[in-house]
């Protein structure tokens, strides 16, 4: 039996000088676009990426 878990994190969207940055404040990611959907879609990656990395219970 396979089990599905999410993640979830806060995030925030700022614009500075026409570049949307999207940030996980307390994962300490910021990632950055020309729109604001891209930003988030580029921290979405950041994401999946940091929680893949991390160990899970099988890895000690």
């Amino acid at each position: 039996m396979s089990k599905k878990i999410k993640q979830y994190s806060n995030y925030v969207v700022v614009e500075e000088n026409g570049v949307f940055i999207a940030s996980a404040p307390d994962l300490d990611l910021e990632c950055r676009g020309a729109t604001e959907q891209e930003a988030l879609s580029n921290l979405q990656e950041a994401l999946a990426l940091y929680f893949e990395d991390l160990p899970g219970p099988a890895d000690g």
